[in-house]
């Protein structure tokens, strides 16, 4: 039962970078779908086995925080829209709970975030096949995105996989599917830059040059010959890429981005935000409730920044057990060999660029990264090493080191 579950967690993340594109009349999307059978089956494997993996202070800080943002139901003006999101954030929770406990060898981590990068792969596809179909998400611009998935969002789950793809394409690789996934990895970083100039994410952009700096400095990990080949066949695949990009009107706005951040109102965000701090001023401590940040600005939208979303929703109180959860991950980062502190303060940083320009701090996607690191940083102790894998037969690729 437990491989079951291992796979399931496995097919969910790979879905993750990709949710918005195949939805079901009346029961949602695959993701939510498969994140349902997942949670049965790890639910029945702890409740038949009695094992769980000991809870660290990563866990402990979530479920607090989570708890905070279900008790903001009793003070919101509108409970049962709060009590919509309350319900996601169990969810994600719940992902916390099964990645914590199912992540327990680096090869199993490794393995989780291979299929992140297949899934963004597929999220790409979709941009794609939109693209080609002539249907774009926002007719201003022409930004393209894999089914109903907003642009933005679809940018960051790119941004994400850029350092990810980096991580494993220069870990260690000896045996011939470690060296197929290898070129996967090294391929995925022309299809993210296509990715991008279909969204016309300009924050994603700016993110994903931190993704990229990253993964030039992990080059020093490979011997020179390795080096130089890899740069030569990227930099040919942006230079064939470059003259099919250019025309794209979503391209075209990405350089924009030094006016927008200088000159403009980051696309009516400003606005957003001041009527949202109008808010937080009323309600300093408690905020005003769990999704309730539409209600505050006169354009009815959500925050577009994840820490102000905490903020005037959940107050100070609800920021402060924000802000631990995340020096929690920071110094879970800081905490590991430098190969792997470097990678996750990269994809932590990703993060904070893309969760300053959007609602993110309840997505999947963020959590899942979240309780990746923390898995990370139990194996650099001695006690969690000694743990016998709870994950036999694990795929050669993922065994990786």
């Amino acid at each position: 039962m437990r491989r079951i579950v291992y796979w399931l967690s496995l097919v969910l993340i790979f879905t993750i970078a990709w949710e918005g594109l195949v939805r079901f009349p009346g029961l949602g999307t695959l993701a939510k779908l498969i994140g349902l059978a997942l949670a049965f089956c790890w639910l029945a494997t702890v409740a038949a086995t009695g094992r769980f993996r000991r809870p660290d202070p990563f866990l402990f800080a979530t479920f607090v925080f989570v708890l905070w943002t279900a008790l903001s139901v009793f003070w919101s003006a509108a409970p049962r829209e709060s009590i919509r999101l309350v319900f996601t954030w169990v969810q994600s929770f719940g992902l916390v709970l099964i990645l914590w406990d199912v992540f327990r060898t680096r090869s199993a981590i490794h393995a989780g975030l291979q299929a992140y990068v297949l899934g963004a792969y597929v999220a790409v596809g979709g941009a794609i096949a939109n693209y080609f179909g002539s249907n774009p998400f926002y007719t201003n611009y022409d930004r393209f995105s894999p089914g109903a998935t907003n642009p933005d969002g679809f940018g960051f789950v790119i941004a994400l996989g850029i350092p990810v793809a980096w991580y494993l394409a220069s870990s260690a690789s000896t045996t011939k599917w470690q060296r197929v996934y290898r070129a996967v990895d090294l391929a995925f970083i022309p299809a993210a830059f296509l990715g991008l100039a279909l969204s016309g994410t300009r924050t994603a952009a700016v993110a994903a040059v931190v993704g990229m700096a990253f993964g030039l400095a992990s080059l020093t990990r490979l011997r020179p010959v390795a080096r130089i080949a890899i740069l030569v066949v990227l930099a040919y695949a942006f230079y064939a890429l470059l003259p099919i990009v250019q025309p794209l009107k979503s391209f075209q706005r990405l350089g924009t981005t030094s006016v927008e951040f200088t000159q403009g109102d980051l696309n009516g965000r400003l606005e957003q935000w001041r009527q949202g701090m109008a808010s937080f001023v009323e309600h300093p401590l408690l905020g005003v409730g769990s999704n309730m940040y539409r209600s505050v600005n006169s354009l009815g939208k959500e925050a577009h920044n994840s820490f102000v979303s905490v903020l005037v929703e959940l107050g100070l109180i609800g920021l402060v057990l924000f802000g631990i959860v995340l020096v929690i991950a920071i110094i879970h980062a800081l905490a590991q060999p430098r190969w792997d502190r470097n990678f996750w303060l990269t994809v932590l940083l990703v993060w904070a660029i893309g969760a300053s320009t959007l609602t993110w701090e309840y997505r999947k996607t963020t959590w899942m990264f979240l309780t990746l690191l923390a898995a990370s940083a139990a194996l650099a102790s001695r006690r969690d090493r000694a743990l016998p894998s709870a994950h036999p037969g694990l795929p050669t690729r993922l065994a990786r080191g």
